[in-house]
């Protein structure tokens, strides 16, 4: 019997929100307003949350380097898609991912520590969500 309460327990925690339930996320970075003399490392795992319509999305961004450029995967609920390009002047943010229907787009700005990332998500239909990314403690670095 108490398996079957926890197997409802768990599909009720799963089961994404009713639009009844919506809230009003913040997106906010501090955005650095000097260019920093070195581009803050994004190499990492970085966790992500997207507004769709009030409802949370949540992922995990995985980035590292190929050769001289970032490179990675981003799994949302949606799916895994591969990250083709990341760009940062260290104030802002281009990144496009692979999607089946077509490239999926994010603008954003750079908090100034380097670890958070906020900004728009451009679909290919014309679609647009707030997303914000924040980057994990690196566990090598004896970091919590």
């Amino acid at each position: 019997m108490s398996w079957i309460i926890a197997g409802v327990t768990l599909a009720f925690a799963a089961a994404p929100a009713a639009a009844s339930e919506a809230v009003n996320m913040r997106f906010e970075c501090r955005a650095s307003t000097t260019k920093p003399s070195q581009p803050p490392e994004l190499s990492g795992l970085w966790d992500v949350v997207m507004d769709v319509g009030g409802v949370p999305s949540f992922g995990l961004l995985s980035l590292g380097m190929s050769g001289t450029e970032l490179a990675g995967s981003l799994a949302l609920t949606a799916g895994v898609v591969v990250v083709r390009s990341l760009k940062s002047d260290g104030q802002t943010v281009a990144m496009v991912v692979a999607s089946a229907e077509g490239d999926v787009r994010f603008d954003g700005s750079l908090a100034s520590d380097g670890k958070r990332m906020c900004g728009i998500v451009s679909y290919h239909g014309g679609q647009k969500f707030e997303m914000i990314v924040q980057k994990r403690p690196d566990r090598r670095s004896g970091a919590l």
